[in-house]
């Protein structure tokens, strides 16, 4: 990495990375490039969508499937 400075919190060095996720967010120390953000977004909301995929099948009604998806 271009800076080796080792940055401590009562006595715990803090690890030095290329990218982290904060509030949801992925950011990178090295490049501005937001693919892997994008892709990791687009991963996320497939896994809620997958999550919920059975209250969409069967006999319910159309009015609570909408109160779920919503």
């Amino acid at each position: 990495m271009e800076n080796d400075t080792q940055i401590y919190v009562k006595n715990i060095q803090i690890e030095n990375v290329e990218s982290y996720i904060y509030l949801g967010q992925r950011y990178s120390t090295r490049d501005n490039n937001q693919d892997k953000g994008i892709q990791r977004r687009i991963t996320a909301g497939w896994t809620a969508f997958t999550k919920h995929r059975d209250n969409f099948k069967g006999n319910i009604g159309t009015c609570l499937k909408r109160q779920v998806y919503n």
